[in-house]
């Protein structure tokens, strides 16, 4: 994001008007013209709790502007768990598709949340994000790697 360095002669919008009367003489301020359009997405993901036995396992929706995420799956999970919802649960390692530790089912595709590009050709589709398929949950998005490595 660029900024711009705003003094109190230069305040024309009400933005900066109110900065101007809370006391802030001088300060780095967003340009707004710079900034991109909102380019909405929306994520379903699985969310189960095993700690809450008694809810079921069940969907949740995220609303992410894509003009303030990276361009893959992984990006969007960790600005969701950083930004929206910390309680949001997935593996990560390498961001490189080498260890694996990001693999969950993503559009009805078993695949690598580090190389899969969030599609943008449908902008009102839906990413649907499971845990992989095959293998018991541990919690959301976690795969029990028990029997994996047996």
């Amino acid at each position: 994001m660029a900024f711009t360095l705003a003094t109190r002669s230069s305040w024309n919008s009400p933005a900066l008007r109110l900065l101007a009367q809370r006391g802030i003489a001088t300060t780095a301020v967003p340009r707004m013209a710079s900034e991109k359009p909102a380019n909405p997405k929306s994520f379903k993901i699985y969310r189960w709790n095993p700690d809450a036995p008694t809810e079921k396992p069940r969907m949740q929706e995220y609303k992410l502007d894509l003009g303030q995420t990276g361009p893959m799956v992984l990006d969007a999970l960790i600005k969701i768990k950083n930004e929206v919802d910390s309680t949001l649960t997935f593996r990560r390692s390498c961001r490189e598709g080498i260890c694996g530790s990001c693999a969950m089912n993503i559009d009805g595709k078993n695949t690598l949340a580090c190389i899969t590009h969030i599609p943008k050709d449908q902008p009102t589709k839906d990413v649907l994000i499971y845990p992989l398929p095959h293998m018991f949950v541990v919690k959301d998005l976690v795969p029990d790697m028990n029997y994996f490595y047996k």
